[in-house]
C-alpha cells in the first residue's frame, strides 16, 4: 500500500489485479465476440457479391455455413465471456467487504472515527458493488474497443474513405464521452455519501427506538430522519439526471457519426466507387458500431461510479488508527494490578486509582460521560488526552491493544450483541 493509506485509484488497480485471470478470460472471449460481430455483415456483403449476384448456389451455401459459424462461435464467447465477467465483479466487490471488515475490526480502531454504523454498512456494501462493477465491465470496454478496430480494417478494405472516418472520429468521441462523464463521477459520489449517512441516521434510531419512545421524541426523530431522506433523495435525482443526459448526450453523437457513415457509404455507392455488397456491409457495419458505442457508454459511466466508490472506500481503508501498536509483551503471569496517574479524557479529569489484584472495587461517577471514557481508556479504545494507565506496571500504551484486552475485560454500559 502507499504511505499515507491506499488511494481511490489503489482501490481500483487492487480490483482488477485481484481478479486479472478471470478478467483476461472474459477480455479475450469478449473481444471474439465483438470481432466475429463485426464480421457478419461484412460475410452479408460477400454473400450478396459473390452469391446472390452470380446465382452460385454453391457460394451461397458455403456463405451461408460461414456465417452460421459465425454465429455459433460468438454466441459461446459471449456467454462464457458475461459468466466469467460477472464471477470476476462479485469476487472483486466481495474481496473490498474483507478488506473494509478487517480495517473496521482492526484492534486498534479508527474506522468508525466521525462515521455512522450504518455509513460504513453503506460502504462495504453499496460502494464494494460499484467498485466490483469495474472488473466486469472492463472485459466489455475491450471487446468494444476490439469492435471498433475490426469494424474499421473492415471498412478500410471496402474503401479508404470510409475506414479513415472510422479510424478518426472514434478518438475524439471517446475524449468528449471522458469529459461528458466528470459531472456524473461529482454527483455518484454525492449519492453515496448522502444515502450512506441516511442509512447511518435510520439505524441510529432504529437502535434507540425504545428510549425514543420513553421519552416521548418520535416526532423529532421522524423530522431527522425525513430531512435527511429528502436530501438523500434530491441527490441521486441529481445522479439519475446526470447519468441520463451523459447517455444520451454519447447516444446522440454516436448516432449521428453513425449516420456520417452510412451517408458517405451511400455516396461512394451512387458514384460506383463501391459494390452493393460492399454498400450492404458498410450499413451493417455502420448500424453495428452503435453497439460499442453503447458498451462504452456504459462503461463510461460504470467507471465514473467506480471512481467516486475507491474515493469512499479509500478513506475507510486509511482512516488513522485511534490508538498505537504498542510492542511490550504482555506480564506474565498477569497479576492484575490496575494503576492510574493524572489520567484525563474527555469529561474525565486528572483520575488517581490504584486497584489491587483481586480487589472488587466501585467506581461512581456524577457525570456518565466520564464514566464512558474511563472505559475507553481502559480498553484501549482511545489514548488519554494526559496522564497513564498501567497494569503490574506496565504502561497500557506500550501494550498491543489486541494484548492489552486480553487481560482489561471492558464492558460499556450500552453494549448489544443482538436486539433480542
Amino acid at each position: 500500500m502507499p504511505a499515507g493509506g491506499p488511494t481511490g485509484g489503489h482501490v481500483l488497480r487492487r480490483a482488477l489485479g485481484d481478479q486479472r485471470r478471470r478478467v483476461g478470460g472474459a477480455s479475450l472471449l469478449a473481444m471474439a465476440h465483438q470481432a466475429c460481430e463485426a464480421l457478419v455483415p461484412v460475410v452479408i456483403g460477400l454473400t450478396i457479391d459473390e452469391a446472390v449476384g452470380t446465382g452460385s448456389a454453391g457460394a451461397l451455401l458455403r456463405w451461408l455455413l460461414v456465417l452460421a459459424g459465425l454465429f455459433l462461435v460468438l454466441s459461446t464467447c459471449y456467454r462464457i465471456s458475461a459468466r466469467f465477467a460477472e464471477g470476476a465483479g462479485e469476487s472483486a466487490a466481495h474481496r473490498i467487504r474483507q478488506d473494509l471488515a478487517a480495517r473496521v475490526l482492526d484492534p486498534r480502531g479508527g474506522a468508525d472515527t466521525g462515521r455512522l454504523p450504518g455509513a460504513l454498512t453503506a460502504v462495504a456494501t453499496g460502494d464494494a458493488r460499484r467498485v466490483g462493477s469495474v472488473a466486469s465491465a472492463l472485459p466489455y470496454a475491450l471487446s468494444a474497443l476490439t469492435g471498433l478496430a475490426v469494424s474499421a480494417v473492415a471498412l478500410l478494405r471496402t474503401s479508404v474513405p470510409l475506414g479513415l472516418l472510422v479510424l478518426l472520429g472514434v478518438p475524439p468521441l471517446l475524449w468528449i464521452g471522458h469529459l461528458i462523464s466528470r459531472p456524473l463521477e461529482r454527483r455518484s459520489e454525492a449519492e453515496q455519501e448522502h444515502a450512506a449517512h441516511a442509512s447511518g441516521v435510520a439505524a441510529d434510531l432504529v437502535a434507540g427506538l425504545r428510549v425514543l419512545k420513553g421519552i416521548g421524541a418520535e416526532g423529532a426523530a421522524v423530522a431527522r430522519y425525513r430531512e435527511t431522506s429528502r436530501s438523500s433523495l434530491a441527490s441521486a435525482l441529481r445522479a439519475a439526471n446526470s447519468r441520463a443526459w451523459h447517455d444520451g448526450a454519447i447516444l446522440a453523437l454516436t448516432g449521428v457519426f453513425i449516420a456520417v457513415i452510412g451517408l458517405v457509404g451511400a455516396h461512394l455507392a451512387m458514384r460506383g466507387t463501391i459494390s452493393v455488397g460492399d454498400l450492404v456491409a458498410a450499413v451493417g457495419l455502420a448500424q453495428y458500431l452503435l453497439g460499442p458505442f453503447q458498451l462504452l457508454t456504459y462503461v463510461n459511466g460504470e467507471f465514473a461510479q467506480a471512481r467516486a466508490s475507491a474515493d469512499r472506500i479509500a478513506e475507510v481503508l486509511a482512516s488513522p488508527p485511534a490508538v498505537a501498536a504498542g510492542t511490550t509483551p504482555l506480564p506474565s503471569p498477569v497479576a492484575g494490578r490496575l494503576r492510574l496517574r493524572g489520567l484525563t479524557h474527555g469529561a474525565l479529569r486528572g483520575l488517581d486509582l490504584d486497584v489491587a489484584p483481586g480487589s472488587v472495587v466501585g467506581v461512581v461517577s456524577r457525570d456518565p460521560a466520564a464514566a464512558n471514557d474511563l472505559l475507553l481508556c481502559l480498553g484501549r479504545e482511545r489514548e488519554p488526552d494526559a496522564g497513564t494507565v498501567e497494569l503490574d506496571g506496565v504502561p497500557l500504551a506500550d501494550l498491543d491493544p489486541g494484548e492489552a484486552r486480553r487481560a482489561v475485560l471492558v464492558a460499556h454500559h450500552d453494549a448489544d450483541l443482538f436486539e433480542d
